[in-house]
């Protein structure tokens, strides 16, 4: 079938559509959100109106707790529905030509002339069904929902708008996909996620892909705006958007307040949250200095956040939140005496970025064997035992954390003779 002449005949009711979505967007005003002029923390508490129709878990708490404080109005984006991802393929097809894999509204085909074969033979030629409302499709693997056809068929309905159940989308062949995080127009780095595949040294050009994205799209849509997206790359090197996930307070499917998993990942929800609140401290001058003693007992999830946080406010890692640097840094991670499994996550974590290091871990021989058993590869591990005399060992060990953690790094530094380095 020719895909043109399928176009063509819907081509009318899409662009009238489009054009008064765009006439909408173009002609509304833009959120606006102020940087404070001097840095503001507050503290995270259990209220109740941040709870009220929460659709998500304890990440997307700490997201709205975020966007209050700078007054984001959470149903703003929503007034256009693009949670709905044919409006998606509409809106980022008409800013950024191309962008997405070519889709059609199943409603407005079964509209046409012998609609039903036409889509049945586009099924044929390497489209495939989707659904324009849902979440976790590709986690759970279940986007593609072709096999259910002939219900969707029978069961559908004459729609009077452009707001589409179901759409076929052309297939792609995919050999990685990112899940990147942007807010207003900054890519925040560090957010960026190997959701699909292997090769991690692609990740600038997928987040490249997304900048671009960001310089077409209109001001109405992006202040404000925290978009996880969805970024596929085919076996031919080709970037799309798979599709942009919306912070905001969705009115329909799971209808609540939603936001990017990842802010409440089981394994790194807590950095995660820590990295997005450093973000809006350093842009913004708003962030969480403390947290409320009652919920700082109720889930270990708001400690471990805490304890990030205090690492994050480290200036040297700065670097890290905006990869300018393009140097490999020596990253020295002192365990002493003590085994820190939250150290360690945090290594996993800036291994799974892939930031630009090479890791060494300072502890005591006794706790090599259960190190050995929980961390990663491409770590060096030193001992304590070795990096000082004997005698001298004993005298350290009687010292103070701090200060058995500043003579024992100060030693692998001078044997290392690292030029770039971080301390944790």
């Amino acid at each position: 079938m020719d895909l043109l002449f399928v176009a063509y005949q819907t081509m009318k009711t899409i662009s009238d559509a489009l054009e008064k979505l765009v006439i909408d967007i173009e002609g509304t005003n833009s959120q606006l959100i102020e940087k404070k002029i001097d840095q503001q923390e507050f503290e995270l508490w259990d209220d109740p109106d941040l709870r009220a129709n929460l659709s998500g878990n304890i990440g997307a708490f700490f997201v709205r707790s975020f966007l209050k404080q700078l007054n984001v109005d959470e149903h703003h984006i929503f007034r256009w529905r693009l949670e709905n991802k044919y409006r998606q393929y509409q809106l980022l097809n008409y800013y950024f030509p191309n962008s997405m894999a070519e889709t059609i509204g199943v409603s407005q085909l079964l509209a046409t002339n012998n609609g039903e074969q036409k889509i049945r033979e586009l099924c044929e030629s390497g489209f495939f069904v989707k659904a324009t409302l849902g979440d976790r499709s590709g986690i759970r693997n279940n986007f593609d929902r072709s096999n259910e056809l002939d219900e969707i068929i029978r069961l559908h309905q004459n729609r009077t708008d452009d707001l589409e159940e179901w759409v076929l989308q052309k297939r792609l062949t995919l050999t990685e996909e990112f899940r990147i995080h942007t807010f207003s127009r900054d890519l925040i780095y560090g957010l960026t996620y190997l959701a699909r595949g292997t090769d991690r040294s692609i990740t600038i050009k997928a987040e490249d892909f997304v900048l671009e994205i960001l310089e077409k799209l209109p001001d109405t849509i992006l202040q404000g705006t925290l978009i996880g997206w969805d970024i596929g790359i085919t076996d031919s090197n080709e970037y799309y958007v798979i599709e942009a996930n919306f912070t905001g307070f969705h009115p329909e499917f799971s209808r609540g307040f939603q936001t990017s998993g990842y802010f409440g990942d089981i394994d790194y929800g807590p950095i995660v949250c820590a990295w997005l609140n450093s973000y809006f401290r350093d842009q913004y001058h708003i962030s969480i200095g403390s947290v409320e003693k009652s919920l700082l007992s109720s889930d270990t999830f708001y400690q471990k956040f805490m304890f990030y946080v205090s690492l994050f406010k480290d200036e040297k890692l700065d670097f890290l939140r905006d990869k300018a640097n393009d140097n490999n840094v020596s990253t020295i991670v002192y365990l002493g005496e003590d085994i820190n499994e939250l150290l360690i996550d945090l290594i996993r974590y800036f291994q799974v970025e892939n930031f630009k290091m090479t890791y060494y871990l300072i502890t005591s021989e006794k706790n090599i064997p259960a190190i050995m058993t929980m961390y990663p590869g491409n770590v060096n591990i030193a001992t304590t035992e070795t990096l000082v005399a004997i005698d001298q060992h004993r005298y350290v060990n009687c010292l103070s954390h701090e200060k058995r953690k500043v003579i024992y790094c100060q030693q692998l530094l001078s044997a290392i003779q690292a030029h770039t380095y971080l301390i944790i």
